[in-house]
């Protein structure tokens, strides 16, 4: 027979260490608006306010729960995380609601109505610890009333609302509780906005969500940024797990000139758009991790454009080594192999993207490049003024044979003297130089001169590099040029 002795673990030391999970402002509350998506909620309000007794709150309008349904979910480890859950559902270890509130505040209380019902639970820390039990209070109707955001959950015909007070660690240390809440609240719209960027935009047969903070809608935010005619989508992989299914859909972004002011800070963000390439992993269409090759590759120059789509089912968590705050995920083997395998592929694309930022081969074919790239071999290369560019034949047939050997030995000259390094430099900044009106002149003058130097029509002109590197201005050139 084998002794056993129970060992409860200590309320107040394991609620303590807890806290100390990892969370930030930002990911707390994604971890509980996942929670109302799983809830089936249409609108999800967040208010957050420090001018007196600083709260943070969040309200939906999903089924809500039961007054047992509530205190299970109160329990720390409501369900087991290997459990099979419905396909929509968000959660995994029980503990979000939990441990996500209260890395940021000392009393949490959830207030859900369903079927007319409505119930509240709290933990309050300085409670547990005064008593050292795992003990849940049950708040009266007038705490409840008192709450902010009561009297909307309460006019709903369900729902559920948190709120998060004594916010010990959310304004630790804070003399300023207004300037404080704002400062660590900077980052919440864009990484809700991010994070949860296909709930908010009508999907497949997915409705739209509504997300709104303190009275500011989320925007839509797309990282494959699809609305750019300019981006390349590449034919999707389906990678067959058991019974489920990993779906891997590549895109290839625009070159720096393709983009507008706010696409370019969309692609780039904080790290530039050198940091965010590689794969961006959903589960259940939640964005949980982005930017990583998961060491398959270096982040490189020439891999900047590329980001693939990774979708995952919930049914593959354990696989997938998916932690608590749901913003680290690895891929399983059988799935790391497939995926080094088509990297390749996906960073090709990209390379010409970031070479030919004008050309598009299967819609350009024609396109005519000033500068050609030469691999004499060995894995050596140079480029060379192309001597075939209508523009350089034209003149270089006016001259005597003479005068087009010296023509020649200056072109050799100015590509072994191309600054290499410096380009490269200036690639990896992210950096382009904007079109002012001056340089559209510049770009309309150069099209009248090929026109006059080559006698080609205007479509042929708009195919020869560099015009062909600017087609956002072709319709102004035109205009400029007709007659």
């Amino acid at each position: 027979m084998i002794e056993t002795l129970p060992v409860v673990p200590d309320p107040i030391s394991l609620i303590e260490s807890m806290r100390a999970v990892g969370y930030t402002t930002e990911t707390a509350v994604a971890d509980l608006v996942d929670n109302s998506i799983s809830a089936s909620a249409q609108l999800i309000r967040i208010e957050y306010d420090a001018s007196r007794d600083p709260f943070v709150a969040i309200l939906d309008d999903g089924h809500g729960m039961a007054a047992d349904e509530l205190t299970n979910a109160m329990r720390h480890g409501s369900s087991n995380p290997t459990d099979i859950r419905a396909s929509h559902d968000l959660g995994r270890f029980g503990l979000g609601l939990k441990t996500a509130s209260l890395s940021q505040c000392r009393k949490m209380t959830v207030v859900s109505k369903k079927n007319g019902s409505i119930h509240a639970r709290c933990w309050d820390l300085d409670f547990v610890q005064d008593r050292n039990q795992w003990l849940v209070i049950v708040p009266a109707l007038d705490e409840q009333e008192r709450l902010p955001l009561y009297d909307q959950l309460s006019a709903q015909s369900s729902g559920t609302l948190v709120v998060w007070q004594m916010l010990d660690r959310l304004m630790s240390g804070s003399t300023k509780p207004q300037a404080e809440m704002k400062s660590r609240m900077t980052y919440l719209l864009d990484h809700l906005s991010f994070v949860f960027h296909r709930f908010t935009r009508k999907e497949d047969n997915f409705t739209a969500l509504d997300i709104v903070v303190n009275g500011v809608k989320l925007k839509y935010v797309d990282p494959f940024l699809k609305d750019n005619t300019f981006t390349q989508p590449l034919e999707g992989q389906l990678i067959r797990v058991g019974d489920a299914t990993v779906s891997v859909q590549p895109y290839v972004l625009p070159h720096m000139s393709h983009l507008d002011p706010e696409q370019t800070a969309l692609a780039g963000g904080k790290d530039g758009l050198r940091g965010n390439q590689g794969f961006y992993i959903y589960r259940n269409r939640r964005l949980v991790i982005w930017g990583t090759w998961f060491r398959l590759v270096p982040k490189e120059e020439f891999y900047k454009l590329t980001r693939i789509k990774v979708d995952i089912p919930n049914s593959l968590d354990d696989l997938w080594a998916l932690d608590i705050k749901k913003s680290v995920a690895y891929p399983p083997e059988i799935i790391r192999n497939r995926l080094r395998d088509l990297i390749p592929h996906f960073a090709n694309t990209s390379r010409a993207a970031i070479t030919y930022p004008g050309r598009r081969e299967t819609k350009n074919a024609n396109f005519v490049p000033l500068w050609q790239r030469i691999e004499p071999g060995h894995g050596s290369f140079r480029y060379e003024i192309n001597t075939d560019h209508p523009a350089i034949r034209k003149f270089t047939d006016s001259l005597d044979v003479p005068e087009q050997k010296n023509l020649q030995s200056m072109f050799d000259v100015l590509a072994t003297a191309l600054p290499f390094e410096s380009i490269y430099s200036d690639m990896c900044s992210d950096k382009r130089q904007p079109i002012t009106d001056d340089a559209l002149t510049e770009l309309i003058s150069m099209a009248k001169n090929l026109k006059e130097i080559t006698g080609l029509d205007m479509t042929t002109i708009m195919s020869l590099d560099p015009l062909a590197r600017f087609p956002e201005y072709h319709a102004q050139i035109r205009e400029e040029l007709a007659e």
